[in-house]
């Protein structure tokens, strides 16, 4: 009998092999079970707190379904993802070399990532320590080190898909890059936040584009190029515009034409210390 999973504890669980499917040679945990009312639950809390990283976790797993095990299948078919699962350079330790991030041209991807991770007080470890919280345990031993390669990986690079796609952190930034990586590997969790977040935004910002910057963002995820299976670390060098041209991402138009302060204030307010303000402190210390 599968083992009762009331948190994404898959990478610690030990599963009977008949119940292991097994993709591309590596070993995939069985698909979670679809919760709707623990993701809606998960949602109000988020709607209180956009900084509470551990409901999206809560959302995407109660919701996922075999998305994960979709995006599996090509993430381990490519050759860069071939390269994440297999060599022992970990994206997670790379992204937080930030002396190596600096030596990077001016104008580069790589120096664009440092200073938006510097600007907002964020750090590679903070994501890992907000899937902790929710249940996500990154160093256990497991059954699916690869399947948990890259988890880790998706999740490292949330921050670095904000500086490719021009979102900023706000709320409605968040819901852009999630409208955008919803449209790059089809996840139904991202597609519950997008659609009850910006549901909830409209009704902040009646005269705003909100909806418009989230259908934009969607389709520019839909015709850019494939992210996840490119070389991240061959790209990181190269000019942010240069990159942003080659794979077809652009820049946003209906979102940059919301004011600052409306989008600073959508779905406020912000109750709890969680990974900003977390990562602050551990910085400053």
């Amino acid at each position: 009998m599968r083992p009762l999973m009331e948190r994404h504890d898959f990478f610690s669980v030990r599963y009977p092999e008949d119940e292991i499917t097994r993709v591309n040679g590596f070993a995939v945990p069985p698909a979670p079970k679809i919760r709707p009312f623990h993701a809606f639950k998960s949602w109000l809390r988020l709607l209180r707190n956009k900084e509470d990283t551990r409901q999206v976790f809560e959302i995407i797993f109660s919701l996922s379904g075999r998305s994960g095990e979709k995006v599996f299948t090509r993430f381990s078919g490519s050759e860069f993802g071939r390269r994440v699962l297999s060599e022992p350079v970990k994206i997670e330790e790379r992204f937080a070399d930030r002396e190596w991030l600096r030596s990077m041209p001016e104008g580069s991807v790589g120096r664009a990532y440092l200073g938006f991770m510097e600007r907002e007080g964020l750090t590679p470890e903070g994501v890992i320590d907000a899937a902790a919280e929710a249940g996500t345990d990154f160093e256990c031993e497991t059954q699916f080190e690869g399947y948990r390669r890259m988890s880790l990986h998706m999740e490292v690079i949330h921050d670095l898909w904000h500086v490719l796609t021009g979102y900023g952190r706000d709320a409605l930034g968040e819901l852009c890059v999630l409208a955008f990586s919803d449209a790059q590997n089809n996840n139904p969790g991202l597609r519950f936040i997008v659609s009850m977040g910006a549901s909830a935004a409209k009704l902040d910002a009646m005269n705003a584009p909100i909806s418009k910057a989230v259908r934009e963002a969607r389709q520019r995820g839909k015709q850019s190029t494939w992210l996840l299976g490119e070389d991240l670390f061959e790209m990181l060098p190269r000019q942010l515009d240069e990159v942003r041209s080659a794979y077809n991402i652009g820049m946003p138009t209906y979102y940059d034409a919301v004011p600052a302060e409306v989008k600073q204030n959508l779905l406020k307010p912000k109750q709890q210390q969680i990974q900003g303000e977390r990562d602050q402190t551990a910085i400053a210390a």
